[in-house]
């Protein structure tokens, strides 16, 4: 398959993630919280206008707790971001004097492995001494955060909480329940919006809602679905192709370092670095614990 086919195949993918996600977004149901006593509320629907009440909610518990800390927000990328804006905007009207920063890392067990945590963007704080509230969309096993949280402590952070828009409420590792909670479902709930995500849609979605599953791909449609990682791997391996064949083409950036490729990872080296001799970022880095 030639690159414009593979282009074109891929275009008729995105048209039908668009379809669907509109779909699953239109038929889909409110969801309820399940604890009726929290914020002395009456299991109100996760709609837009509550969610904001929430996170104010939450930004007045954290000024309250943590006065005069300067603590470091850390936002778990992608799905954090929308409520992490909202708790942001809600401490900074206030006058809460905090830091930001993102981290994108993700876990995962087989036979081969297990409890290992990868790590595809650190922090860009130093958390020695800090106060750090790590900011997600949603608390589900928990093992992900509890892993992040041994990774910053070890950082030299002086407390680490989890601050969760929704958490699925079930049993975990020690007992362990998210510090400051938006709201509690229950743990089988197939939720999107406002961060969670369908098919890579409906993250932006300024409301919660509950996936009907009629609504989801059909046997054909999740055909066409499970082609795209596939394609995409073909059209990366042809660019490649066409640009070693291009005269003149090399691995410099448009930053000025150079990228340095091995089976396992990606390494950035900057400028800066190659003239101090200083270790270079590695993307993909894994932690075990």
């Amino acid at each position: 398959m030639n690159k414009e086919m593979i282009l074109e195949q891929l275009e008729k993918i995105q048209d039908l993630k668009s379809k669907i996600s509109k779909r699953v977004w239109s038929n889909a149901h409110s969801v309820r919280e399940i604890d009726e006593d929290k914020f002395d509320k009456k299991g109100e629907a996760l709609t837009q206008r509550v969610i904001k009440s929430r996170t104010e909610s939450l930004a007045e518990r954290l000024i309250n707790e943590y006065p005069d800390t300067d603590p470091v927000l850390i936002s778990l990328m992608d799905g954090a971001l929308p409520f992490a804006s909202l708790l942001h905007t809600a401490l900074n009207e206030r006058g809460f004097k905090f830091s930001y920063t993102t981290m994108q890392a993700s876990s995962y067990e087989n036979k081969m492995t297990s409890g290992e945590l990868k790590i595809n963007s650190m922090p860009k704080i130093r958390l020695g001494g800090r106060t750090v509230f790590v900011i997600d969309d949603v608390c589900d096993t928990g093992k992900t955060y509890l892993k992040i949280r041994q990774l910053l402590e070890s950082f030299g952070a002086i407390k680490v909480s989890l601050v969760v828009l929704v958490d699925k409420v079930q049993q975990r590792i020690n007992d362990y329940r998210p510090e400051y909670v938006g709201f509690e479902v229950p743990p089988d709930a197939f939720i999107v919006g406002m961060g969670l995500d369908y098919l890579g849609e409906l993250r932006n979605e300024s409301e919660i809602r509950g996936v009907v599953l009629s609504s989801l791909p059909t046997a054909e449609e999740e055909e066409l679905l499970n082609s795209e990682a596939t394609l995409n791997e073909q059209l990366v391996k042809l660019i490649a192709l066409e640009q070693t064949a291009k005269p003149g083409s090399s691995n410099v950036t448009i930053f000025g370092g150079t990228f340095e490729k091995s089976s396992q990872s990606e390494t950035y080296t900057s400028p800066a670095q190659k003239a101090s001799g200083s270790m270079p970022v590695q993307q993909g880095m894994t932690t075990s614990f």
